[in-house]
């Protein structure tokens, strides 16, 4: 590892689409810190297949890109903040066009996008490269910031603590890959760190995404909001030793259908939309389908051979290379896995959090975009345009005296009841993330249970108890966990991605 100076203008933690987005938008006399947990490749940036959604059809508008946006996130989105980033769609794609992203154009006509559709997404507005737009994206930008001298980037380091001094984000501390700690100050700090998703046992995420940023606001003193919400992509790849592969929501777009084990289409019986229904309902009926008649299939075999090699190259080399399955001839077996974080720390239309001198961009934030269900392809243009907002708003050097969160019902880690009976009858598990991956899964999945959720915060608060001695980034996931649950026990309505059988039905 390079090592880092003692002070910076500004350090970015993450190195995702929302980092590279902060850290390229800000001006070269500041002197900028790039940290990641692994290598740069390793994120959640980097696996996005689909695209990004923004307005660029003349046939579309802003105005059916925010109802889509507002139905998928049944009813707890903030529609000034959705206002607030779709209307920047074009903007960002234009920006990402002028910093070399190699998107996918007409065959027909190359000076036109070509754009695929989602589920949710009533038109064409999700711009794309192939089925690897993250990658794509990722790789250019990460090119070209490291030509830039201001900015240092440091890889395979754990963020340990946030320094807050009265009220004010300072610094920070990290871990290297050696175990030696080093602090670093910091003007101003941007958390875009990534979501959630290792904290199950399938997911789709990268190994980074253990909710550490999550569990460093609130111990920094951060707001946070709907926790409770994680997304299952409903069509994970479901192989004998699989690195849960994606299977890109642009497959259903395209035509791709959903088959149970005997054969039948069967999402027409739970919503109108049928394949092109929100993710939350397409997960939940996949979820009710391999139970009942043990396995789910995506089939895309009607669509000819080149047309799959045209708009899923890499879906399809995948497949057929990795587990011999041609999915131009064989039908694709699926299960849903945790995918993305809805909520997170709350932060306003400047990407600033309650914390002064401390921004979040991207998956660990909940900017109220997303509300319940993020609509397919928001969270890349999320990541563009909040990231250019706290850019902006360090480079003018903003004051934190008007921030107003979109939230008036968010939580604090001071808010987490610790008053429970703790009298779990295995409570001599010891803690693994392993354990934690599977408890979270059994009773904290698809669909919840208010018992099963008691039962499991316990766990957690004992664990918390039991950790406070143990390794720190280990106390990081459990922080992110009883967050979550904690949010979860809080919930009285199924919305969207959250829900309880024990309550009643859910809010489309």
């Amino acid at each position: 590892m390079n090592m880092p100076k003692n002070s910076y203008d500004v350090v970015i933690i993450g190195a995702g689409l929302a980092g590279l987005s902060v850290a390229l938008s800000l001006p070269t006399h500041l002197s900028v810190l790039l940290l990641s947990k692994e290598d740069l490749h390793t994120c959640s940036s980097n696996r996005a297949q689909g695209g990004i959604a923004a307005v660029m059809d003349l046939h579309d508008s802003v105005e059916e890109h925010v109802q889509d946006t507002l139905i998928a996130g049944a009813g707890l989105c903030h529609e000034t903040a959705v206002r607030h980033i779709v209307s920047q769609g074009k903007t960002a794609i234009e920006w990402l066009c002028a910093h070399g992203v190699p998107f996918t154009y007409e065959q027909e006509d190359a000076t036109q996008l070509h754009l695929t559709r989602e589920g949710g997404h009533g038109k064409r507005r999700v711009v794309h490269a192939a089925d690897h737009t993250g990658f794509s994206v990722t790789q250019t930008l990460q090119q070209q910031v490291r030509q830039y001298p201001n900015i240092d980037i440091v890889s395979h380091v754990q963020v340990t603590q946030l320094q807050v001094q009265n009220g004010v984000c300072v610094g920070l501390s990290i871990q290297d890959a050696q175990q030696h700690n080093h602090s670093i100050q910091a003007a101003k700090i941007v958390l875009a760190s990534g979501g959630a998703g290792q904290l199950f046992a399938l997911t789709t995420n990268p190994i980074t995404a253990t909710a550490d940023g999550m569990a460093l606001a609130a111990h920094a003193g951060c707001h946070l909001h709907q926790m409770a919400f994680i997304q299952f992509h409903p069509t994970a790849l479901a192989l004998p030793q699989n690195p849960c592969f994606l299977m890109s929501e642009a497959l259903r777009g395209e035509g791709a259908i959903l088959r149970n084990a005997m054969g039948e289409r069967f999402m027409p019986a739970y919503d109108e939309r049928a394949e092109l229904a929100p993710r939350d309902i397409v997960a939940r009926a996949i979820a009710d389908q391999i139970q009942k008649t043990s396995q789910v299939y995506l089939d895309i075999t009607h669509k000819p051979l080149s047309f799959i090699q045209h708009h899923f190259p890499s879906i399809y080399e995948f497949c057929l290379t990795q587990h011999q399955l041609d999915i131009s001839q064989q039908w694709i077996p699926v299960a849903p896995a945790a995918h993305y974080a809805c909520g997170g720390v709350v932060t306003d239309e400047h990407a600033r959090t309650h914390v002064t001198h401390l921004y979040a961009v991207g998956e660990v934030a909940c900017t109220g975009l997303h509300g319940a269900n993020r609509l397919a392809s928001n969270s890349l243009l999320e990541c563009v345009v909040m990231g250019q907002q706290a850019a902006q708003h360090i480079v003018s050097n903003g004051a934190w005296d008007d921030f107003e969160p979109p939230f008036s019902n968010s939580f604090t880690w001071q808010n987490i009841d610790w008053h429970m009976t703790l009298d779990l009858q295995d409570a001599e598990d010891d803690f693994s993330p392993e354990l934690l991956q599977q408890q979270m899964s059994q009773f904290f999945g698809i669909q919840r249970q208010s018992q099963a959720m008691q039962a499991l915060y316990q766990r957690l608060l004992t664990w918390w108890q039991q950790s406070l001695a143990s390794e720190h980034k280990r106390r990081l996931m459990l922080t992110a966990a009883i967050l979550m649950v904690y949010d979860g026990l809080q919930q009285t309505t199924n919305h969207g991605a959250f829900f309880n059988v024990d309550l009643e039905a859910v809010v489309a």
